[in-house]
Formats: structure tokens, C-alpha cells, sequence
């Protein structure tokens, strides 16, 4: 069995910490306190952890690779959109039950996209200068003004040049950066992105992170709005860059294990989230100091819901085991598939 890398645990876990705290603290983001914070999560969590994804989805030639996608990806994200769903109507008190499974609820666009971006990687791969096209598509989808949140259409067109830049990546060519040089400049780079947050945050819309909504919403109909997109770009390379070189390759005893259930603490932090919402507790304490403890709350619920205890628990729901679902394989079919 080939051992896993730490590296990419470590960053696992450090992605899925911000995800969490990102949304504990989404409601107070307009505040002093935690807008800079929240500017700098989402300048580029969500870039790195697709371009993580795309890392690992080496083996598109592999015969199974299209029925993990069903067994990992499309099985959960039915069950949980779901489970969502009814949880909003039963618990929430929303006012309509509302299956939307092609209108996916808040966190589970990332697990539809992913569906999409698995499926079409494959046949992206094989055309000429697939990168450079996939950002040129990304920056004219923004004039698209029905390009929004049916189907996660705009995060999927958005965050897709990340996923493939994933697939090309070479953990050889992130090991050669990472020298005593390159990490000075790295710390440099997340210093510096720090301070402008702190100092101009105010200045800037969180929703030109989120990759969702058309130029024109966002109040740049002009020509040119495409040049916001690109500065997206262009910070989320930088500081998630900056990350990677940062990032350190050693197995941290009793953190980098918890790399490999982050989508348990993923999928299952959001029912804690919009509970606290619907509940009152940001309009009651949101003004007090004490808000400020979200932040380790949300490392340790990290830590809790990527635990070997939870997966233990929810393993049945999140990773089910479909080997009846599928026909048995004869050995000629199974030959045919490998050529």
C-alpha cells in the first residue's frame, strides 16, 4: 500500500479548519472584528482545496474511476442535499420542504461541482492549452448574467482551472520551492495580504471570492469587469501559494490523520452552523468580545467532526458501500476497460 503524503493531510485539515470557521463567522462578516479575517479565508481556501482535489484525481484512466465518483461523490451528495433539505423544514421551520437537487443547498456546491469537475476531467485533459482556455472561460462567464447559482453553473465554470491545475500539478515541483528563499517570500506574501485586509477590507466585496454571481450583480457592468476576476485569481495564487510552500511535510501525531475525513467535518458542520443561525445566537451575542471564541470552536469542531470516533459513526451514511449496485465484471470486460 503506498503511504500517504502528511503534506497534503496537513493542508487538509488547515483548509477544512478556515471552511468551518469561515461559515461560523460568515454572520459577523460585515463587522471590524472579523470582516479582515473573513476576507483573507475566502481570498483562497476555496482555490487550494480544488486544486487539491484535482491533485488526487491522477487516475482518470483507472476502469473504476467513474463509479467512485457515484459511490464518493453522487451517493453523499443526494443524501445529504436530502438531509439538508428536511432539516431546513423540520428543525429550521422553513416555511416549504424544497428537495433543490439541481440548485444545490449553501455548502453542497462544492460536492455537485466536484461531481461535474470529475466527469468532465477526463475529456478536458485531452484538448490543446486546456488550462489557459479554462481561466479565458472563467473570465467571460462573469458577463453571463444567468450564469448563477442553478446548477452551481458559475462556481463550476469559476473554480474549474484550479481543479485542472490540480490534475497537472507535481508534488516534485511544489518540494523545489519550498526552500529557505521561497518560504521567506512566503511569509512576506501572507504578511503583506494581512495588513491590506486589516487596512482596505472594507473596500472590497467577499462576493468576488465566491465565484457565484455575474459581473453586473456585483455592480461592475462595464467591459472590463473582467480584470476583478483575474485580481481574484491573481490573490488566490499568491496567498494559496504562499500556504503551500509554508506548509510543512512532517506528520504532525494526531493532526495529519485527520486529513483523511474532511468530508465529514465538511458535510457535517453545516446542520451546527444554520442551527446557531436560526436559533438567534448571532443577534445575541454578536456585538460581545466573546464572539471571538468561534474561532477556536470551530478548530476543535474541526477536529472533532474528522475524528476517527465520527467516521466511525457516519461511515454508513458518507462512504456506503454499493458493490450491489453494480454488475459483476467478467474477466474479457474487465481486460477491454485497462486497454
Amino acid at each position: 500500500m503506498q503511504q500517504r503524503d502528511a503534506y497534503f493531510d496537513n493542508i487538509k485539515v488547515l483548509l477544512i479548519a478556515l471552511v468551518v470557521v469561515g461559515h461560523l463567522i460568515e454572520p459577523l462578516s460585515g463587522s471590524e472584528i472579523f470582516r479582515p479575517l473573513y476576507l483573507f479565508i475566502y481570498s483562497f481556501h476555496i482555490p487550494l482545496f480544488v486544486l487539491i482535489s484535482g491533485f488526487f484525481c491522477k487516475r482518470i484512466t483507472s476502469g473504476d474511476y467513474r463509479i467512485k465518483v457515484v459511490g464518493s461523490l453522487i451517493v453523499p451528495y443526494l443524501i445529504f442535499e436530502t438531509l439538508y433539505s428536511l432539516f431546513d423544514y423540520y428543525v429550521l421551520g422553513a416555511q416549504k420542504l424544497r428537495f433543490s437537487y439541481f440548485t444545490p443547498y449553501w455548502l453542497m456546491w462544492f460536492i455537485f461541482s466536484m461531481i461535474i469537475w470529475k466527469m468532465l476531467l477526463p475529456y478536458a485533459v485531452k484538448i490543446r492549452w486546456a488550462l489557459p482556455i479554462s481561466f479565458a472561460i472563467a473570465i467571460l462567464a462573469g458577463y453571463a448574467a444567468d450564469a448563477e447559482y442553478y446548477a452551481s453553473i458559475s462556481r463550476t465554470i469559476v473554480f474549474f482551472p484550479f481543479f485542472l491545475a490540480g490534475y497537472y500539478l507535481d508534488k516534485a515541483d511544489v518540494d523545489r520551492l519550498r526552500t529557505p528563499l521561497m518560504k521567506g517570500i512566503a511569509a512576506v506574501i501572507l504578511g503583506m495580504a494581512a495588513v491590506i485586509m486589516i487596512n482596505y477590507g472594507n473596500g472590497f466585496r467577499t462576493e468576488w471570492f465566491y465565484g457565484s454571481l455575474p459581473y453586473r450583480d456585483l455592480g461592475h457592468p462595464e467591459w472590463s469587469a473582467g480584470i476583478y476576476r483575474l485580481a481574484a485569481y491573481a490573490a488566490a495564487v499568491l496567498i494559496g501559494g504562499a500556504i503551500m510552500i509554508l506548509m510543512t511535510g512532517r506528520n504532525i501525531r494526531g493532526l495529519s490523520r485527520l486529513g483523511r475525513n474532511t468530508l465529514y467535518a465538511y458535510l457535517l458542520h453545516g446542520f451546527l452552523v444554520r442551527g446557531l443561525i436560526a436559533t438567534g445566537f448571532y443577534e445575541v451575542y454578536g456585538d460581545t468580545r466573546w464572539m471571538l471564541l468561534l474561532i477556536p470552536f470551530g478548530i476543535l469542531l474541526t477536529a472533532l467532526l474528522s475524528s476517527g470516533f465520527i467516521r466511525s459513526r457516519f461511515r454508513w451514511l458518507l462512504e456506503p458501500k454499493l458493490d450491489r449496485l453494480y454488475k459483476k465484471q467478467d474477466a474479457d470486460e474487465g481486460a477491454e476497460v485497462q486497454r
